[in-house]
């Protein structure tokens, strides 16, 4: 008899993440990621894992915190969707904003300032060796942001886990040359990924700390929304086939009419 997992959407549209079906208010969409998080990590929810998320959307005077409504009014809604779907592991969540609130026996928060090479390393240090499976960067969805801290935390990375970078898109589509808040020669991390995926270039007008973490991909993948009911089990098996072989083939041709909004890379080991 096939084991039922519990189902992530379900959880996401009860706890008021928008990272489900719908977002913690009518005003609010969703991004339907659960389904993606779903085929990757379905069969892994009573794994004993370590799992870091990087903007908690909190609210506080540090950043605005527009997603910190409705039912998801204290903020902290995917911390509380990753907490109950995988109930053996450990949490550590990041966020420029306190979130003692949201801490209890298996998750620990930490103020981060995700553009800071001090804040970042600072991190690193508090919490000793621990390594993570899986680290998800929900932050600022700035790119100069998102490429100084995945440069920054692959270490932390477990052989084989796997390294997300949310809302590649949140700021101006991802379509100019710079996003709205980062330097004019720091490229959008979605493009800078594809052009590299595309042709192994490295485009010089980044923010990455090193390029340490680009011998050790074995698996880059984009994703792009919206998700429809029906095709769920059609995104599983396309994950199941592109992680057998080795990510070659990337879904990316899969939704041609959409860009992607998220992408996931898997470490060697």
């Amino acid at each position: 008899m096939k084991q039922k997992f519990p189902q992530l959407f379900e959880i996401a549209n009860r706890v008021g993440t928008d990272k489900g079906h719908k977002g913690p208010s009518k005003k609010w969409s969703s991004n339907n990621y659960t389904d993606i998080y779903q085929a990757y990590f379905g069969e892994r929810c009573d794994e004993a894992l370590n799992l870091c998320e990087i903007g908690l959307g909190v609210p506080g005077k540090n950043w605005e915190s527009d997603i910190a409504h409705g039912d998801n009014r204290s903020g902290g809604g995917s911390m509380r969707m990753w907490y109950e779907f995988f109930p053996n592991a450990a949490f550590y969540g990041l966020d420029i904003n306190p979130a003692d609130h949201l801490e209890n026996d298996r998750i620990k928060t930490f103020v981060v300032d995700q553009s800071s090479v001090e804040s970042l390393n600072g991190f690193k240090k508090q919490i000793g060796k621990t390594m993570f499976d899986i680290i998800i960067d929900d932050g600022s969805h700035i790119a100069d942001h998102q490429q100084l801290t995945l440069s920054l935390l692959w270490e932390r990375l477990k052989p084989g886990g796997y390294y997300v970078i949310e809302d590649l898109n949140d700021l101006r589509s991802g379509e100019t040359r710079h996003t709205k808040h980062a330097p004019q020669n720091c490229e959008s991390t979605r493009i800078w990924f594809q052009n590299y995926q595309q042709s192994g270039a490295i485009n010089p007008n980044n923010n990455f700390a090193n390029f340490d973490f680009l011998d050790e991909i074995t698996y880059l993948a984009f994703h792009s929304f919206p998700v429809m009911q029906q095709t769920r089990d059609h995104i599983r098996e396309l994950v199941r086939m592109a992680i057998g072989r080795g990510g070659k083939g990337l879904l990316r041709h899969e939704f041609r009419s959409m860009a992607p909004k998220i992408v996931l890379f898997r470490k060697a080991g």
